[in-house]
């Protein structure tokens, strides 16, 4: 089978160093700088070897089980088999970039030998893969080829003939790495853990996370995805980080230019074989496309392929075929002219609409989402209109082009909105809570401390909680645009983080008790005019000062810390579990106490209120369990799962400091607490809630998203415009991205 010699690579499992291995370790490339502690969840207190492995055997296992399920629903969703899977076929690639075949073959020095057959199709993908005994293989092809769909197939094929204990093959999209400042081994890790959020937990206490264990144990064989989507001034830098351990089996697609611009500035990548994929016959295309339309419309591309036939050197015949000889062209053709539509694909040959093949790859592209919105998607009423949704895409594109990124992350689309905005809608949202939570509670103690009886109690207690209400409503969402638009701006420029840290302290030491300040001298002034002008007035200065102080110090470096952030929080994941958490909920527990007593002492409530603050930190904290490795995460249990997590914590710190004060001081202080903590704890530490406020409401206020943002994108996925990858979304093809935005 090999052609020249060789003997088929064997199916076996091997750790880092070596060399013949089917399924591949990991993409070491001289990427983590020193040893990594690999650590499983049965040593955080004590463990043997034999523990050790036994984790990364699990995990192993069920990040086995995730990568299928992910790998199977990507097929499903890109219709690979519907009705067929186009027959792409490849050739070995020239030698100007490909290594030499003793290299690839690892015979050792003298030895003579020819090439490997390496040529083949779709079908056979992963029999050619198991050829090549170095287990380095490079898939070449313009855009649209198909080289995303073959790196699919090759995880099925390997992940079908896995055996337990050998790698897995793992898909990631690889334009997002930079390879000059991240190591590939840690970017990879953080990736698996992104899509297996039972990967992502640390393997021990303290220790490095489970799929970087898995990684170091040699268990993945990563398939970069994209290769020519890296900043070209970083791919010298990843070949030859992916040359510094040669015995590293890995996966790379790209475009042909890219990657051979690169291997002439840089190298070929080691001991790898490539191949390049070929275009597609009119043979190929005379069995695919009839079989896409249904119906009376069986025979709509049959007049199209007799010209094809016959005028083979006419000019409109001859820019189809060229077209056509693409798989994503003929994706979009078929969806365009077949599926039921009432297109006719005959006006693909007129000549005074498409001159040029870029004339008629524009069509097609910008042909696909009005096709597809057409009509109601099987399964699902249709409740976008074409041009909404087209509107809606291009929004999404747009700012995936700003990001430099393909990924659609739902965390992240609060990033489509300028920073300034979010902050006049974050500081309204911040001002109405706080105020109202004010005003609500002095609607209750000053409904009672006044009361002469029930009816004139509670009008009192309203009139105060009215006023103090509107008054703290004003102040706060006056200190938290303040605060917040100061920090931003300076965040904008760059400089040194220690200048950024000091910086934002400063300006949180200066604005935090400056606007606290004046809450308190507008809460003292609304409580005069109602009250009493002279008297209470004098106690109030008082009060202005002790509370302005300490709560606008804590106040104002929680801002400036708070604002250093440039990304907003990430999802979380968490299952309240008591079983081997003990030491972890006392550790919490310390630190709850700590900052509680802080900030008690600094007000004078005793040290009930620092009791809760440590049981809010322990139960919120310390309760967090990992879920199952095989656990695979979609954007939509993403999603929901944070929603589950902000819930609760907001029950967990809040009800314990809420009792703290409660007991310490009055019960409109315990109701006080306890909103403001929890809403100020999901306030900074949820990504849901930055979904909920910005993408769920400000994004369709403003048009540029829908009301139901989640079914839009999900519908998106069934109609086939977007992928779901892990718990992100992209785009079904980079070229219809950058055709939204106006790209090439």
């Amino acid at each position: 089978m090999d052609g020249g010699g060789g003997a088929e690579r064997p199916v076996v499992a091997a750790h880092n160093g070596v060399s013949g291995v089917a399924g591949g370790v990991v993409v070491q490339a001289g990427s983590i700088a020193g040893g990594v502690v690999v650590t499983t969840a049965a040593r955080r207190w004590w463990g043997s070897a034999g523990r050790e492995a036994s984790g990364v055997d699990e995990w192993t296992e069920g990040l086995a089980q995730g990568e299928l399920t992910l790998r199977r629903r990507e097929e499903a969703q890109r219709r690979v088999h519907d009705p067929v899977a186009l027959p792409v076929r490849w050739h070995a690639a020239a030698a100007e970039v490909t290594d030499h075949w003793a290299n690839i073959r690892r015979l050792p020095a003298g030895a003579v030998t020819g090439p490997l057959v390496v040529a083949g199709r779709i079908e056979q993908l992963g029999e050619v893969y198991r050829r090549v005994p170095s287990g380095r293989l490079v898939i070449l092809g313009p855009a649209g080829a198909g080289k995303t769909v073959l790196a699919g197939r090759l995880a099925l094929d390997l992940l079908a003939a896995r055996q337990p204990g050998q790698p897995v093959p793992v898909i990631v999209s690889v334009g997002s790495w930079n390879p000059a400042t991240t190591p590939l081994n840690t970017w990879l890790a953080e990736r698996i853990g992104r899509d297996h959020p039972g990967l992502a937990v640390p393997a021990g206490q303290g220790g490095p996370s489970r799929s970087a264990a898995v990684i170091e144990a040699g268990r993945v064989l990563p398939i970069l995805d994209g290769f020519d989507e890296i900043d070209p001034w970083l791919h010298r830098a990843a070949l030859r980080g992916l040359n510094a351990d040669p015995d590293v089996p890995v996966v790379i697609t790209s475009r042909v230019v890219e990657y051979t611009a690169a291997v002439r500035d840089v190298a070929v990548l080691t001991a790898a074989a490539v191949v390049e994929l070929d275009d597609l016959t009119l043979e190929d295309l005379a069995d695919y496309l009839p079989r896409t339309a249904a119906g009376h419309r069986t025979g709509t591309w049959d007049p199209v392929l007799r010209r094809l036939r016959a005028q083979p050197h006419a000019t409109g015949p001859a820019l189809v075929r060229q077209v056509l000889a693409n798989p994503l062209m003929v994706f979009l053709a078929r969806t365009t002219y077949g599926d039921n539509s009432a297109n006719d694909p005959a006006e693909l040959l007129d000549t005074h609409r498409f001159a040029t093949a870029q004339v008629l790859q524009d069509h097609l592209l910008a042909a696909f989402i009005p096709a597809i919105y057409q009509s109601d998607r099987p399964g699902g009423a249709r409740r976008w209109s074409a041009d909404r949704a087209h509107r809606y895409l291009t929004y999404l594109a747009h700012h995936l082009h700003r990001a430099g990124t393909r990924d659609v992350a739902w965390w992240q689309l609060r990033d489509t909105i300028p920073r300034r905005d979010r902050t006049l809608v974050f500081a309204v949202l911040d001002g109405l809570v706080i105020g109202l939570g004010f005003g609500l509670v002095l609607a209750l103690t000053v409904g009672v401390v006044f009361a002469y009886g029930l009816v004139p109690g509670v009008t009192t207690g309203l009139a105060h909680g009215l006023v103090f209400g509107l008054a703290a409503t004003l102040a706060s969402g006056l200190t938290v645009a303040l605060t917040a638009f100061f920090t931003t701006s300076l965040h904008g420029r760059p400089g040194c983080p220690s200048r950024r840290l000091v910086t934002a302290l400063g300006t949180g030491l200066v604005v935090g008790p400056a606007t606290s300040l004046t809450l308190g001298l507008m809460l003292a002034l609304a409580h005069t005019v109602v009250v009493d002008l002279v008297h209470v007035f004098a106690v109030n200065i008082e009060f202005v000062f002790t509370v302005g102080l300490a709560v606008g110090l804590p106040a104002g470096l929680a801002s400036g810390l708070i604002g250093l952030r440039a990304a907003g929080p990430r999802p979380t994941r968490t299952r309240l579990q008591l079983r081997g958490r003990v030491r972890c909920l006392v550790g919490r527990f310390v630190i709850g106490f700590g900052f509680g007593g802080a900030v008690v002492l600094a007000v004078g409530y005793g040290f009930a209120p620092a009791v809760g603050f440590g049981l809010a930190a322990a139960v919120a904290f310390g309760l967090e369990a990992p879920v199952s490795a095989a656990d695979v995460v979609s954007a939509a249990e993403s999603l929901a799962r944070d929603r589950r997590n902000t819930i609760r914590k907001v029950l967990a710190v809040g009800l314990p400091v809420g009792l703290g004060f409660g007991l310490a001081g009055t019960f409109a202080a315990g109701i006080l607490a306890a909103v403001v903590v929890g809403f100020v704890s999901v306030r900074v530490t949820s990504a849901w809630i930055y979904w909920l406020v910005l993408v769920r409401g400000w994004l369709p206020l403003t048009d540029r998203l829908p009301w139901r943002v989640k079914d839009f994108l999900t519908d998106a996925c069934l109609r086939g415009v977007l992928r779901q990858t892990g718990a992100v979304y992209q785009f079904r093809h980079a070229r219809l991205q950058d055709h939204l935005t106006g790209g090439p």
